[in-house]
């Protein structure tokens, strides 16, 4: 007998919890994919305004960095490359900052009420399963007695692998579930750091090569650096 037939004898809630763990598998993959391309970005980015800030890297090089993230779409690009627009003013970049980090932070969480529910129903399906697969053998008992134990106890044990399945799906997505969340808190967090260093930059970035013709330079000096408000809310 193979695995998915002996897995199919755990009744007819095999068909919900079998499809089930294929979804949340799936979702668990390309969110895995996606965070580690955006985290490997984000921290990129980080690493050379760090440097940046102590006078080790070029601010065209920073600005070249900002505007090749952002054509590859990633989500700190996106949010940074407002820097490389100098007709903002300081009040419209602090506030447009803000309001794409909210905006983006949406596609950091895609599909994670997918594993969310998972968790939280799979076991629930087991244990329904199992219950399901009791009364079957309560109504062998009722209408043959005890004169068939090995149906009855058969009818237990085929009942339990509802439940068995539904609890190792359940563990397997809440382990990377809780994965995935700390890896998107991570870039959050990044991201935030990014644009404080960004905030300090500023003046800096705004005299360095590829500043495009005919934008104005607004001063965003150190009064602005302490008065910038996190992009991410991370509580």
């Amino acid at each position: 007998m193979n695995g998915l037939a002996y897995l199919m004898r755990g009744g007819p809630i095999m068909y919900i919890l079998l499809p089930m763990s294929g979804v949340a598998m799936a979702v668990i993959i390309e969110r895995y994919l996606y965070l580690r391309r955006e985290k490997q970005g984000t921290f990129e980015i980080l690493s050379v305004l760090r440097k940046g800030a102590l006078g080790e890297k070029e601010m065209g090089e920073i600005r070249k960095l900002l505007e090749k993230c952002n054509q590859k779409h990633l989500i700190v690009g996106k949010i940074l490359s407002l820097f490389l627009n100098r007709r903002l003013s300081e009040g419209d970049l602090e506030h447009l900052v803000e309001a794409e980090a909210l905006i983006e932070e949406k596609r950091l969480k895609q599909r994670m009420w997918i594993l969310d529910t998972t968790v939280t129903m799979a076991p629930l399906l087991g244990l329904l399963g199992t219950i399901m697969g009791i009364i079957a053998s309560f109504h062998v008992m009722s209408v043959s007695g005890l004169g068939k134990p090995a149906q009855i106890t058969g009818g237990v044990a085929e009942a339990l692998i509802a439940t068995a399945t539904g609890l190792v799906i359940a563990i397997i997505s809440l382990g990377f579930y809780n994965h995935l969340n700390t890896t998107i808190r991570e870039i959050r967090n990044a991201i935030e750091s990014s644009a404080r260093l960004l905030f300090h930059l500023q003046d800096r970035l705004s005299n360095a090569p590829g500043l495009p013709a005919g934008a104005t330079s607004s001063s965003a000096g150190g009064d602005f650096a302490a008065k910038a408000q996190p992009a991410f809310n991370t509580r």
